[in-house]
């Protein structure tokens, strides 16, 4: 297949098995909210926290450097694999040990049994995670999917299950195990038909992914962090219940890009590394890709904020309305957020890990001194905080990551993000005034929902046309 055809494949696989997760995730949560009590989401926080922070030392940044590099060789494969089984039992050690220290951090020593418990996942997923790898290089996207769904699928059941049987936190916790057992005996059974790692373990065949790879890590690791540091310091700031709510609210926030960016940086990653060299295509790629999922991401965002209150009592219920106004100031971060998402993939095509690396490391001493303060006025604070900060960015974002890397101007660039802001300032107004007089939550929906449907559908016609054109021939 030639490789327009092999993108277009794997987004339609992606965004049919992103969906479905995504879908399966959201009903997971709403049956969950009713069994586990603010505290358990808060401690659940606390350990996604722990174990995504060590996530990203799991791979040592191998996995990308393995896309990139257009060439490897099976004994490379070999010394790499073994590598990543060598590091998942170490990342198991060292979170076990640092256990004891997150639970005197927080002043609850619920959490060392917790960590430990879902730390085992470092371990299972190592034996798998370079199948799933080299299929995201040879965009067989298809399988992927397939086995996220099952993983997902059996995940969701073993929550519910035990959720519903008084497990409480735990049912997250033996679910995050059950998913990556899963997962973990798939790739097994079809990777190990058509790879088989020899026994070999060498220095040389590792050391020129070393570098990227290192770099990689760096900048997963700060990214992470800076990510992050509104759950950590909520967490010791105002409380595990605060906390809780807090992450329901950014749980709710962070669903459309997890949906939509996914499906297309997943896809153009590899694309992208295919064409590094061509600069001008580069661009043209990047900067459809910022227009695509701005075009499809505001409208969303503008929906969650007009209907945020709605949202909340339908998932979760009055005991849940504190994070309706965190939500809403949330998802306009949110939307900011998911612009900057593809550059990761822009980084890693043109194998500038390190560019990566310096951005967020000084984004290290920025991102959590402007979370601390705005902390003092509590979680709406910290909402607020986080969107100051976005918008001390934007010109620093392009100016030492997006030109340098593809030659995009400054104008031209921002110009495929703000075109659908307008589109979906200009829908949400009109779904709020649609709905104005009306009372019934499902009705409001309905009808709002449609109205903004139509006015960005009308909207992005006249003045964003060239994302309706793309989308009409990725459908064809």
């Amino acid at each position: 297949m030639s490789l327009k055809v092999k993108t277009i494949s794997g987004v339609k696989w992606t965004t049919a098995s992103t969906i479905f997760v995504t879908v399966l995730q959201l009903l997971q949560l709403a049956i969950l909210v009713r069994f586990l009590s603010p505290v358990d989401f808060g401690l659940m926080a606390v350990v996604m926290v722990v174990m995504g922070f060590a996530g990203a030392f799991i791979d040592m940044g191998i996995s990308n450097a393995i896309i990139h590099k257009q060439h490897i060789t099976h004994n490379q494969l070999s010394s790499l694999y073994w590598l990543n089984v060598f590091v998942g039992f170490m990342m198991f050690g060292v979170v076990s040990a640092s256990a004891p220290f997150v639970a005197s951090f927080y002043h609850d020593d619920r959490l060392i049994e917790l960590i430990v418990w879902i730390a085992s996942t470092f371990i299972i997923q190592s034996f798998s995670q370079q199948f799933g790898v080299l299929w995201q290089k040879e965009m067989r996207f298809g399988e992927i999917a397939k086995i996220e769904i099952i993983n997902k699928s059996f995940s969701f059941v073993v929550s519910v299950a035990l959720a519903y049987q008084g497990y409480g936190v735990y049912s997250l916790v033996y679910a995050s195990i059950a998913a990556a057992t899963t997962q973990t005996l798939q790739y097994l059974y079809l990777g190990l038909k058509e790879h088989r790692p020899s026994l070999r373990f060498q220095a040389e065949d590792i050391r020129p992914f070393m570098s990227f790879g290192l770099y990689q890590m760096g900048e997963r690791t700060v990214n992470y962090f800076n990510f992050q540091i509104d759950t950590i310091l909520i967490g010791k700031l105002l409380g595990l219940e605060a906390l809780g709510i807090y992450n329901i609210a950014k749980q709710i926030v962070m669903r459309p890009a997890q949906i939509f960016n996914p499906i297309v940086t997943k896809v153009t990653f590899p694309a992208m590394s295919k064409i590094q060299d061509d600069i001008p295509k580069l661009k043209e790629v990047y900067l459809k890709t910022i227009n695509c999922l701005s075009s499809i991401n505001f409208p969303v965002y503008a929906f969650i904020f007009v209907f945020a209150h709605e949202i909340v009592m339908i998932m979760f219920g009055a005991k849940w309305l504190e994070a309706v106004l965190i939500i809403q100031i949330l998802s306009i971060w949110a939307a900011w957020r998911s612009t900057g998402n593809p550059i990761g993939s822009l980084l890693m095509a043109r194998g500038r890990a390190d560019l990566g690396f310096w951005w967020n490391l000084g984004l290290f001493f920025y991102v959590p001194f402007g979370v601390w303060i705005s902390s003092h006025w509590g979680l709406v604070g910290v909402a607020i905080g986080l969107n100051a900060i976005m918008a001390t960015l934007v010109y620093p974002g392009w100016k030492f990551l997006t030109n340098p890397l593809c030659g995009a101007g400054f104008v031209e660039y921002h110009a495929q993000i703000l075109k659908p802001a307008l589109v979906a300032i200009v829908a949400g107004v009109g779904a709020f005034l649609s709905v104005t007089f009306l009372d019934n939550i499902w009705i409001k929906f309905f009808v709002g929902g449609s109205v903004g449907l139509i006015l960005t559908l009308v909207l992005n016609r006249y003045f964003n046309y060239e994302f309706l054109d793309e989308l009409k021939g990725f459908v064809k």
